[in-house]
């Protein structure tokens, strides 16, 4: 899927009330994916030690699969 396609689909699924308030802004400059912060010292395992999984990139992933 390309950048247009899910600029596209985010549009879409707005409903409403949340297309009366949303506003596009286009920059000049290239956006990239932000890397994640560094967790705390323990954080990055679980309670059995196994590493800790990417929710968010898990997330994303679903919400990109609608």
């Amino acid at each position: 899927m390309n950048a247009k396609e899910k600029l596209l689909r985010e549009i879409l699924d707005l409903d409403e009330v949340e297309a009366a308030r949303a506003h596009i802004v286009i920059t000049d400059e290239s956006v990239e994916e932000s890397e994640m912060a560094p967790l705390p010292a323990g954080w990055g395992e679980t309670l059995t030690g196994e590493p800790m999984p990417n929710v968010a990139a898990a997330v994303r992933r679903s919400r990109e699969s609608h």
